[in-house]
């Protein structure tokens, strides 16, 4: 699988018409990108385009639709709006300079309502912003320009639809975006050693596994396995015959498992420095792994990684679970959409595993993709179990997190929750490695 690039996200916001789809084909080099009309609400939904700016990096762009319909799919569209804002790394907000007078505010900032909320959402969510004001100067001389007073951000005053333009914007951007860069290791407990050193990954296919490719957690694992000279060995585990009934079946599973355990951590110098499981697994790994032998799951590593290091905020998530009450409601969110086969995780196992550990009958429901319920929409559910995140972006990702926290609803993880399950001391095991 490719590596998949971290992009920076812009996100161009604003009222109807204010020039916003002209932007983002300034901003891209292409005229066409997003359809450019005079009539109001062209932009129905979020556009996005991905590109390369030069001695800045790879970024995704996102085209929203004017925040300021007052019909109920304009309601539509403003949520949708304030979701990228949400999402973005940096906002640019387009104000068009032919709004003046009585067409704004007088609140200081001589801006619509509309464009003070788009920065004030900005702000709560603390994010990034640039002022845009757009100045149609085909339309109007250049001594009516109406520019934007007493907003404590930069701005640049241009002409959006003049292509010549374009090398001022990115210059713009360049100059007033400060990018964050945050370097987070995926297992950040492994130490160099050059040369030596075996990590096990148990990867138990079933029906769901893709062919042909590996999940993305696995994929990554490998990847920073090598760049840090260790040996990563792939191992699949066959569940099936390790739950077993017949004692002698899951005897023989068990004893291939500790034969290749026994492999890497005996008859070489620096041996087995870690296992990495398959969340799924962790009934069975919970008792088979060796004591001195470290455990942790691939939605932990992936939970950490995509949080930025927060994975306590998971751990924490689980403080709810001896509250719980017959008719709780629980939202189970997965990042991938896709059908449902045999004993899926998320509709399959957790609620089974709820009903047989805590006897209890618990509202489950469910979103998948990049859908994920409003703040408001939240507040009904006592938990949020989350997978591992693999197939969104970190700032998707963590806009779940912030919502999750504006609404103070609890969250917590497929590999944290699994391993909470087997008891105290499986808990205890996945999370020695990130000394939690």
């Amino acid at each position: 699988m490719a590596k998949r690039k971290e992009r920076t996200t812009i996100v161009i916001a604003g009222r109807t018409n204010a020039g916003k789809s002209s932007l983002l084909n300034l901003l891209s080099g292409q005229r066409d990108r997003a359809i450019v009309d005079p009539t109001p609400g062209t932009t129905a939904d979020t556009v996005q385009t991905v590109m390369e700016i030069h001695d800045f990096g790879p970024v995704k762009v996102f085209d929203t639709a004017g925040i300021d319909e007052g019909s109920d799919l304009g309601v539509k569209k403003r949520q949708k709006s304030f979701e990228a804002i949400d999402e973005a790394d940096l906002v640019m907000l387009v104000l068009d300079s032919r709004l003046c007078g009585s067409d704004r505010e007088k609140s200081g900032h001589d801006i619509s309502k509309d464009d003070l909320e788009i920065i004030e959402r900005a702000q709560k969510r603390n994010k990034q912003l640039l002022i845009i004001n757009n100045n149609f100067t085909k339309e109007r001389s250049h001594r009516d320009l109406n520019h934007p007073r007493n907003l404590n951000y930069p701005t640049l005053n241009i002409d959006i639809s003049d292509f010549s333009q374009q090398r001022k914007l990115i210059e713009f951007i360049k100059k007033n975006f400060k990018k964050e860069t945050r370097d987070v290791q995926l297992l950040p407990f492994l130490k160099y050693a050059k040369g030596t050193g075996f990590v096990l990954l148990n990867i138990p296919m079933d029906e769901e596994t893709p062919k042909l490719r590996l999940l993305r957690p696995q994929d990554m694992a490998m990847e920073r396995l090598l760049r840090k000279f260790y040996t990563p060995v792939l191992y699949r585990m066959d569940l099936k015959k390790a739950r077993s009934d017949d004692p002698e079946i899951v005897e023989a599973e068990r004893k291939r498992f500790l034969h290749m355990v026994d492999q890497f951590s005996n008859n070489h110098e620096d041996g087995l420095q870690l296992i990495i499981t398959d969340s799924q697994a962790m009934d069975i790994m919970s008792k088979w792994t060796p004591p001195q032998t470290q455990l942790t799951t691939f939605s932990i590593m992936m939970t950490d990684y995509m949080s930025n290091g927060n994975l306590q905020l998971f751990v924490d998530g689980l403080h709810v679970i001896p509250d719980l009450k017959d008719g709780d409601s629980i939202l189970i969110a997965e990042s991938c959409n896709h059908d449902r086969k045999a004993e899926d995780i998320g509709t399959v196992q957790l609620p089974r595993i709820f009903k047989e550990k805590l006897g209890l009958n618990i509202n489950f429901e469910y979103s998948a993709g990049r859908v994920f319920p409003t703040e408001n929409s939240l507040k009904k559910y006592k938990l949020i179990i989350h997978c591992g995140g693999c197939m969104i972006d970190k700032q998707k990702y963590m806009a779940r997190l912030e919502t999750l926290k504006q609404a103070n609803i609890p969250i917590t993880n497929y590999g944290v929750i699994l391993s909470y399950f087997q008891g105290e001391e499986g808990l205890k095991k996945v999370l020695e490695p990130w000394e939690l």
